[in-house]
């Protein structure tokens, strides 16, 4: 049986392009015990990738050379098991390599209960996903969100921090939110954010002072450089910043940016935390329950960019990088 699978070509010269990758054609290995054939429902793409081509391994994958199958979360379902933990027909999420058909160690892939068959595939890539997952394990156990707080979200339109505006929104916090143009923005109104602004739209401080009047006391920062500098300026004594991602410095290197005016952390005793979401799975089950109820009671949903086609997928990941979504970046592998 043959499947086909997306490799990077080559490195990027500069901002990472589709021509960057190639599709090729795979043979999928026989069927061993403990081991499940699964087809790629839908494949959710994270902008953090990017900061592994051509780098080191991380706690998220390894580094990504030219050759190497790139992985995201995917919906997977089952075609075959030699299983006793799935059946043909069964649906799950695992991290998925960029190949349309592959076989798998049955332990790799996380169930989608029966009980969820309602609900859309998308939303087990965004809000009931792992970038839901991330945005939850941030803002509850390391940011230590309150009803009374005043939440900014950078990169608030993105999979991570549209779902980071929907849960801080579910506890009773004030939400304020940055995006890349006015249609994220008049998204961001959609999802409950009490106050949103276009970072193109002037220097980051006086946007955030302007939406801030009053101060925040919670940073999730999904971009660094000028907004994460912005934020530690805007902060009240005691705020809190959450370190999940760094959109705006991926793919500079050497040019990266960090705060400059990190010694205000000493006179208003700020702290900053950053996290790695793999390390905290003890707390899935209550984002489980959390999310699944507030999707059912509608105070949250699914906010994603779905490209139809499986040899769209380096299309669909250039686009994530330079701002061509709002939400998460899904890609459709059954059209």
């Amino acid at each position: 049986m043959d499947s086909h699978e997306v490799q990077l070509a080559s490195y990027p010269d500069g901002a990472v392009e589709a021509r960057n990758f190639r599709i090729e054609t795979a043979q999928v290995p026989e069927l061993g015990r403990g081991q499940v054939l699964v087809r790629l429902r839908r494949l959710g793409l994270n902008a953090g990738l990017a900061n592994r081509i051509g780098g080191p391994n991380t706690a998220y994958g390894p580094g990504i050379h030219p050759g190497d199958v790139p992985a995201s979360d995917g919906v997977v379902e089952v075609l075959d098991s030699r299983s006793d933990l799935f059946h043909q027909g069964d649906l799950a999420v695992r991290k998925s390599p960029w190949r349309s058909i592959e076989v798998a160690a049955a332990d790799e892939l996380r169930r989608i209960p029966a009980l969820g068959a309602d609900i859309p595939l998308e939303a087990h890539l965004t809000v009931l996903g792992h970038v839901g997952f991330t945005a939850y394990t941030g803002l509850m156990r390391f940011g230590g969100v309150r009803a009374e707080d005043t939440v900014y979200i950078s990169g608030a339109a993105g999979g991570v921090g549209s779902c980071a505006v929907q849960f801080a929104k579910a506890v009773g916090a004030t939400v304020i939110g940055s995006a890349g143009s006015a249609e994220k923005v008049r998204l961001l109104g959609e999802l409950g954010a009490d106050s949103a602004f276009n970072h193109h739209d002037g220097a980051a401080l006086d946007l955030l002072h302007g939406a801030a009047t009053d101060g925040i006391d919670l940073c999730y920062d999904n971009v660094g450089g000028e907004q994460l500098e912005a934020a530690l300026e805007v902060l009240r004594f005691g705020g809190r910043v959450v370190i999940c991602g760094a959109a705006s410095q991926y793919g500079k290197a050497g040019d990266r940016r960090g705060p400059v005016n990190y010694l205000r952390m000493i006179h208003q005793q700020l702290t900053m935390r950053g996290f790695d979401v793999t390390f905290n799975e003890d707390l899935r089950q209550d984002f489980e329950s959390d999310a699944t109820r507030w999707l059912r009671a509608g105070t949250i949903h699914s906010v994603h960019t779905l490209i139809d086609g499986f040899g769209r997928i380096p299309e669909a990941f250039a686009s994530l990088l330079s701002g061509g979504n709002s939400g998460r970046m899904i890609v459709d592998c059954d059209g």
